[in-house]
């Protein structure tokens, strides 16, 4: 039974996540789940002195424009590696399930991994890939 669902998102660029976001939410639905909305801000800002702090609004206004109200929802802001900040998000809240974009892979996704492989290799719990 699906309880719990983790979204990873990058907010900034939601567009490019629509597929996942829809199947997210369709999942909560369905299976009457919490979402817990993901966004992990890159280290490297953190190092410049942005602070997560400086990205909870866009995370709020993200939150409001598109978790519909039926949805039971939370959300977190981290700062760190993406894909270890998504396993251990995924411990923390006990998420049944991790709904994540994947993209077109770039030559540094074929050498390095990307975050889907990496979550998916390193995950507590099943993963949905959504291309």
């Amino acid at each position: 039974m699906v309880e719990t669902i983790l979204l990873p998102v990058d907010v900034s660029k939601a567009s490019l996540w629509k597929k996942s976001i829809d199947t997210a939410i369709e999942l909560a639905r369905q299976h009457g789940a919490k979402l817990h909305v993901l966004y992990v801000v890159p280290k490297l800002e953190r190092n410049l002195a942005r602070l997560p702090e400086h990205h909870k609004p866009e995370l709020e206004k993200f939150m409001r424009a598109v978790v519909p109200d039926d949805v039971k929802a939370t959300s977190e802001l981290k700062a760190g590696t993406k894909h270890r900040e998504i396993c251990r998000a995924a411990e923390r809240v006990k998420a049944d399930l991790i709904v994540m974009g994947s993209h077109n892979p770039k030559m540094t996704d074929v050498l390095l991994g990307s975050h889907a492989s990496s979550v998916v290799l390193n995950a507590p719990c099943s993963v949905y890939v959504v291309r």
